[in-house]
């Protein structure tokens, strides 16, 4: 059994959306520090971390056109990968919904002696997808080349911070990849 807590009730505020809150939308309370998308993997216990301001900040610097996401493989992804608050869709502001999402391929194994593949990270855009699954419109986002989405990543490997190994015998993904 799966759940997700779509109302925490807040002193002063009472009821409020875990993800608006989250997110600066609602409340008085100022919110510290940045947007962090972190994907967890075992064997060993590892996470990466992508710094989503900066990552848009680098967007903004290097404006390149979105990519349509295949929406069998982001329905699947957004189903396995995901936890989505079905009541903050309604929540996301209407000038928001088609903002495109940010993603960035990584190379990984399944098991330490599986063939490696690309995987992709929709690293910003999760609620906005959904919706736009649900919507039944085509959802876009930015790619990240290899050396943009490396350099706003931080590596974790059982609690310590490590350099990003080089897995791919290839530059992984180019600027004409990411449409620049």
């Amino acid at each position: 059994m799966t759940g997700v807590i779509s109302t925490v009730i807040l002193p002063g505020l009472g009821p409020v959306c875990p993800e608006c809150f989250g997110r600066g939308f609602v409340g008085a309370l100022p919110i510290g520090g940045r947007e962090i998308y972190t994907f967890s993997m075992t064997g060993p216990d590892s996470e990466l971390s992508w710094d989503i301001a900066r990552a848009q900040e680098l967007l903004t610097q290097r404006p390149r056109k979105p990519k349509r996401l295949d929406p069998v493989e982001l329905s699947d992804w957004l189903r396995t990968r995901v936890t989505i608050t079905p009541p903050h869709l309604y929540h996301i502001p209407v000038p928001k919904r088609e903002v495109p999402g940010i993603f960035v391929v990584i190379t990984v194994a399944a098991r330490p002696d599986a063939p490696m593949f690309d995987f992709g990270i929709l690293i910003d855009g999760s609620h906005r997808a959904a919706l736009a699954l649900r919507d039944g419109r085509d959802f876009f986002a930015y790619l990240l080349t290899e050396q943009e989405q490396r350099s706003i990543c931080t590596y974790t490997v059982e609690g310590k911070v490590t350099e990003i190994p080089q897995i791919a015998a290839g530059p992984g993904i180019t600027p004409e990849d990411a449409g620049l």
